[in-house]
């Protein structure tokens, strides 16, 4: 989780500012999991996801002289076929009520490209389903999805 999620988002977000710089603007989206700051459930886990939502904060807040937007995405939970196959596997096809596809976060990247005002929301966490609402996307099959909630615990 920390070498092939935050230090490969943090090396490839270097190489992309870097890109970005001379053209005075751009966009980086790193993925992330994130439900209004609650805890994910695996002590790791958490800390990997933490650590990309405040990396993202922090390189926003050093690229915005440059006009450089980043952002923290977090979709729902994604329908692959590794998920697909876990659901069938035990008989569950509700999972298609409530998991996204893929080109849902897709189209959240793409609307925020297109936002001429995107550097109001650098250095923040979005979620996709509210992205979905404000932009006014829906998924492959015409759905609008809601952001990803987990259930309230004590």
């Amino acid at each position: 989780m920390f070498t092939a999620g935050v230090r490969a988002a943090l090396v490839a977000s270097r190489f992309a500012a870097s890109l970005m710089l001379p053209q005075r603007h751009g966009l980086i989206v790193n993925i992330t999991v994130w439900d209004r700051d609650k805890y994910l459930g695996n002590l790791f886990y958490d800390v990997a996801k933490g650590a990309i939502n405040r990396m993202t904060y922090g390189m926003a807040r050093e690229l915005r002289p440059h006009r450089i937007a980043a952002v923290a995405l977090a979709p729902g939970f994604i329908r692959t076929e590794r998920v697909a196959a876990s659901f069938e596997a035990v008989g569950n096809r509700d999972y298609l009520n409530f998991t996204e596809s893929p080109e849902y976060v897709g189209r959240a990247v793409v609307a925020l490209a297109c936002d001429q005002n995107v550097l109001q929301k650098s250095g923040k966490v979005l979620a996709v389903g509210d992205l979905a609402e404000e932009y006014e996307f829906t998924d492959v099959d015409g759905r609008h999805i809601p952001a990803f909630r987990m259930p309230d615990k004590e």
